[in-house]
Protein backbone atom coordinates (compact mmCIF):
# COMPACT_ATOMS: atom_id res chain seq x y z
CA UNK A 1 0.00 0.00 0.00
CA UNK A 2 1.99 2.98 -1.21
CA UNK A 3 -0.12 5.68 0.39
CA UNK A 4 -2.51 6.92 3.00
CA UNK A 5 -4.64 9.77 4.04
CA UNK A 6 -5.31 12.17 6.73
CA UNK A 7 -6.61 15.10 8.58
CA UNK A 8 -4.74 18.18 9.66
CA UNK A 9 -3.80 18.89 13.28
CA UNK A 10 -0.67 20.46 14.72
CA UNK A 11 2.89 18.89 15.65
CA UNK A 12 6.76 18.28 16.38
CA UNK A 13 9.95 18.46 14.34
CA UNK A 14 13.52 17.29 13.95
CA UNK A 15 16.11 19.92 13.10
CA UNK A 16 19.10 17.59 13.01
CA UNK A 17 21.06 17.29 9.80
CA UNK A 18 22.60 13.97 8.88
CA UNK A 19 25.50 13.67 6.49
CA UNK A 20 25.31 11.11 3.71
CA UNK A 21 27.11 7.91 4.60
CA UNK A 22 28.03 6.02 1.47
CA UNK A 23 29.23 3.11 3.60
CA UNK A 24 25.66 2.25 4.59
CA UNK A 25 24.46 -1.08 3.24
CA UNK A 26 21.38 0.05 1.35
CA UNK A 27 20.22 -3.52 0.84
CA UNK A 28 19.51 -3.96 4.55
CA UNK A 29 15.82 -4.22 5.41
CA UNK A 30 15.05 -1.47 7.94
CA UNK A 31 12.86 -2.33 10.91
CA UNK A 32 9.55 -0.55 11.46
CA UNK A 33 9.95 2.95 12.85
CA UNK A 34 13.70 3.13 12.20
CA UNK A 35 15.11 5.99 10.12
CA UNK A 36 16.03 4.98 6.56
CA UNK A 37 17.61 8.31 5.66
CA UNK A 38 17.31 12.09 5.60
CA UNK A 39 16.33 14.38 2.73
CA UNK A 40 16.62 18.14 2.32
CA UNK A 41 18.97 18.40 5.33
CA UNK A 42 16.52 17.58 8.11
CA UNK A 43 13.53 15.50 6.99
CA UNK A 44 13.86 11.90 8.21
CA UNK A 45 12.09 9.05 6.44
CA UNK A 46 10.91 6.17 8.62
CA UNK A 47 10.46 2.56 7.61
CA UNK A 48 6.96 1.10 7.48
CA UNK A 49 8.74 -2.27 7.00
CA UNK A 50 5.92 -3.67 4.85
CA UNK A 51 3.88 -1.72 2.31
CA UNK A 52 0.71 -3.61 3.22
CA UNK A 53 0.99 -2.74 6.91
CA UNK A 54 -1.14 0.08 8.37
CA UNK A 55 -0.39 1.00 11.97
CA UNK A 56 -3.32 3.39 12.52
CA UNK A 57 -0.96 5.34 14.76
CA UNK A 58 -1.03 9.05 14.12
CA UNK A 59 2.12 11.13 13.99
CA UNK A 60 2.32 14.75 15.13
CA UNK A 61 4.95 17.41 14.65
CA UNK A 62 4.64 20.27 17.13
CA UNK A 63 0.93 19.65 17.34
CA UNK A 64 0.40 19.40 13.58
CA UNK A 65 -1.07 16.09 12.51
CA UNK A 66 1.01 14.55 9.75
CA UNK A 67 -0.81 11.29 9.09
CA UNK A 68 -0.59 7.60 9.82
CA UNK A 69 2.93 6.39 10.59
CA UNK A 70 4.82 5.73 8.22
CA UNK A 71 2.76 6.15 5.07
CA UNK A 72 3.76 8.15 2.00
CA UNK A 73 1.15 10.87 2.61
CA UNK A 74 2.55 11.37 6.11
CA UNK A 75 6.01 11.92 4.66
CA UNK A 76 4.84 14.38 2.00
CA UNK A 77 2.87 16.41 4.53
CA UNK A 78 5.76 16.39 7.01
CA UNK A 79 8.28 17.38 4.31
CA UNK A 80 6.08 20.34 3.37
CA UNK A 81 5.73 21.37 7.01
CA UNK A 82 9.44 21.19 7.80
CA UNK A 83 10.68 22.74 4.56
CA UNK A 84 7.85 25.18 3.75
CA UNK A 85 5.78 25.54 6.91
CA UNK A 86 2.70 24.28 5.04
CA UNK A 87 0.38 21.26 4.98
CA UNK A 88 -2.42 20.02 2.73
CA UNK A 89 -5.93 18.89 3.54
CA UNK A 90 -7.22 15.41 4.27
CA UNK A 91 -7.56 13.02 1.35
CA UNK A 92 -8.54 9.38 0.95
CA UNK A 93 -5.33 8.21 -0.69
CA UNK A 94 -2.19 9.64 -2.24
CA UNK A 95 -3.67 9.51 -5.75
CA UNK A 96 -6.42 11.88 -4.60
CA UNK A 97 -3.91 14.66 -4.04
CA UNK A 98 -3.94 15.03 -7.83
CA UNK A 99 -7.71 15.39 -8.09
CA UNK A 100 -8.74 16.93 -4.77
CA UNK A 101 -5.90 19.10 -3.47
CA UNK A 102 -5.38 22.46 -5.16
CA UNK A 103 -3.39 24.29 -2.48
CA UNK A 104 -1.25 23.99 0.62
CA UNK A 105 -1.87 26.04 3.75
CA UNK A 106 0.71 27.75 5.92
CA UNK A 107 0.12 26.56 9.47
CA UNK A 108 1.24 29.74 11.17
CA UNK A 109 -1.34 32.07 9.59
CA UNK A 110 -3.62 29.99 7.36
CA UNK A 111 -2.42 31.57 4.10
CA UNK A 112 -2.96 29.27 1.10
CA UNK A 113 -0.61 28.75 -1.83
CA UNK A 114 -1.76 27.13 -5.09
CA UNK A 115 -0.54 23.72 -6.21
CA UNK A 116 -0.07 23.76 -9.97
CA UNK A 117 -0.49 20.45 -11.82
CA UNK A 118 1.91 19.37 -14.53
CA UNK A 119 0.66 16.11 -16.07
CA UNK A 120 3.21 13.50 -17.08
CA UNK A 121 3.92 14.66 -20.63
CA UNK A 122 4.02 18.34 -19.68
CA UNK A 123 5.92 20.83 -21.88
CA UNK A 124 7.67 21.96 -18.67
CA UNK A 125 10.16 19.66 -16.91
CA UNK A 126 9.82 18.41 -13.33
CA UNK A 127 10.81 20.97 -10.72
CA UNK A 128 12.63 20.54 -7.44
CA UNK A 129 10.50 20.57 -4.25
CA UNK A 130 7.42 19.35 -6.13
CA UNK A 131 5.10 16.49 -5.25
CA UNK A 132 5.27 13.50 -7.62
CA UNK A 133 1.85 11.82 -7.70
CA UNK A 134 1.18 8.25 -8.80
CA UNK A 135 -2.15 6.80 -9.91
CA UNK A 136 -3.87 3.89 -8.24
CA UNK A 137 -2.40 0.74 -9.71
CA UNK A 138 -3.87 -2.64 -8.83
CA UNK A 139 -2.94 -4.49 -5.67
CA UNK A 140 0.55 -2.96 -5.54
CA UNK A 141 -0.72 0.63 -5.31
CA UNK A 142 -4.40 0.60 -4.39
CA UNK A 143 -4.18 4.15 -3.01
CA UNK A 144 -1.54 5.51 -5.36
CA UNK A 145 1.68 7.01 -4.04
CA UNK A 146 3.30 10.38 -3.43
CA UNK A 147 7.00 11.24 -3.29
CA UNK A 148 8.81 14.55 -2.90
CA UNK A 149 11.15 15.62 -5.68
CA UNK A 150 14.32 16.72 -3.90
CA UNK A 151 16.79 17.10 -6.77
CA UNK A 152 16.78 17.43 -10.57
CA UNK A 153 19.51 16.05 -12.82
CA UNK A 154 19.65 16.25 -16.63
CA UNK A 155 18.10 12.79 -17.06
CA UNK A 156 16.89 11.84 -13.58
CA UNK A 157 14.88 13.17 -10.70
CA UNK A 158 15.71 12.25 -7.12
CA UNK A 159 12.86 11.62 -4.73
CA UNK A 160 12.33 11.15 -1.00
CA UNK A 161 9.44 9.08 0.31
CA UNK A 162 8.09 6.56 2.77
CA UNK A 163 6.36 3.20 2.29
CA UNK A 164 7.88 2.42 -1.10
CA UNK A 165 11.12 0.67 -0.22
CA UNK A 166 12.46 -0.32 3.18
CA UNK A 167 16.25 -0.16 2.84
CA UNK A 168 18.73 2.39 4.17
CA UNK A 169 19.37 5.29 1.83
CA UNK A 170 22.99 5.55 0.72
CA UNK A 171 22.55 9.28 0.02
CA UNK A 172 20.08 12.05 0.84
CA UNK A 173 17.26 10.65 -1.29
CA UNK A 174 15.49 7.32 -1.70
CA UNK A 175 15.56 6.76 -5.48
CA UNK A 176 16.58 8.18 -8.84
CA UNK A 177 13.87 8.02 -11.50
CA UNK A 178 14.59 8.68 -15.18
CA UNK A 179 12.73 11.29 -17.18
CA UNK A 180 13.09 12.36 -20.78
CA UNK A 181 11.69 14.72 -23.37
CA UNK A 182 9.70 13.20 -26.24
CA UNK A 183 8.37 15.49 -28.97
CA UNK A 184 8.64 18.52 -26.72
CA UNK A 185 7.01 16.90 -23.68
CA UNK A 186 8.62 15.64 -20.46
CA UNK A 187 7.85 12.18 -19.12
CA UNK A 188 8.83 10.62 -15.79
CA UNK A 189 9.39 6.93 -16.54
CA UNK A 190 8.85 4.78 -13.48
CA UNK A 191 7.65 1.25 -12.83
CA UNK A 192 4.19 2.51 -11.84
CA UNK A 193 2.01 5.06 -13.69
CA UNK A 194 2.49 8.70 -12.75
CA UNK A 195 -0.21 11.39 -12.87
CA UNK A 196 2.43 14.10 -12.88
CA UNK A 197 4.03 16.60 -10.52
CA UNK A 198 2.50 19.42 -8.50
CA UNK A 199 4.44 22.62 -7.83
CA UNK A 200 3.84 24.83 -4.79
CA UNK A 201 3.43 28.34 -6.21
CA UNK A 202 4.61 30.26 -3.18
CA UNK A 203 6.55 33.10 -4.85
CA UNK A 204 9.30 32.57 -2.26
CA UNK A 205 6.88 33.37 0.56
CA UNK A 206 7.42 30.08 2.38
CA UNK A 207 10.46 29.00 4.37
CA UNK A 208 11.66 26.09 6.50
CA UNK A 209 10.45 25.96 10.07
CA UNK A 210 12.75 27.84 12.41
CA UNK A 211 12.91 28.02 16.19
CA UNK A 212 10.66 31.08 16.38
CA UNK A 213 7.96 29.44 14.28
CA UNK A 214 8.19 26.22 16.28
CA UNK A 215 7.72 28.19 19.51
CA UNK A 216 4.62 29.84 18.05
CA UNK A 217 3.22 26.44 17.09
CA UNK A 218 3.82 25.16 20.60
CA UNK A 219 1.93 28.14 22.03
CA UNK A 220 -0.91 27.73 19.52
CA UNK A 221 -1.29 24.03 20.14
CA UNK A 222 -0.76 24.02 23.87
CA UNK A 223 -0.31 20.76 25.72
CA UNK A 224 -0.74 18.64 22.58
CA UNK A 225 2.48 20.06 21.14
CA UNK A 226 4.46 20.10 24.36
CA UNK A 227 3.49 16.72 25.77
CA UNK A 228 2.97 14.51 22.72
CA UNK A 229 5.24 13.76 19.84
CA UNK A 230 2.66 11.34 18.56
CA UNK A 231 -0.30 9.37 19.83
CA UNK A 232 -2.36 6.39 18.80
CA UNK A 233 -5.85 6.93 17.47
CA UNK A 234 -8.08 3.89 17.62
CA UNK A 235 -10.98 5.22 15.61
CA UNK A 236 -12.35 5.31 12.08
CA UNK A 237 -10.24 7.45 9.73
CA UNK A 238 -10.79 8.21 6.08
CA UNK A 239 -8.64 5.87 4.02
Amino acid sequence: MKSFVLLIFYTHIFLNAKCDDESIDNTTHVAYGEIMGYASTNVPAYSNENDTYISYESYYLYGVYMGIKWQCVEYARRWLLIRKGCVFKSIVGAADIWTEVDSVQRVIDGKCFPLKKHPNGSPLPPKNESLLIYTRSGIDMPYGHVAMIVDILPDFIRVAEENYDFSYWSRNYSREIPYRMINGSYYVEDEYPVFGWMIVEDNNQTKPLDEATINILIKLNGSLASTKQYETIQQQIRQ
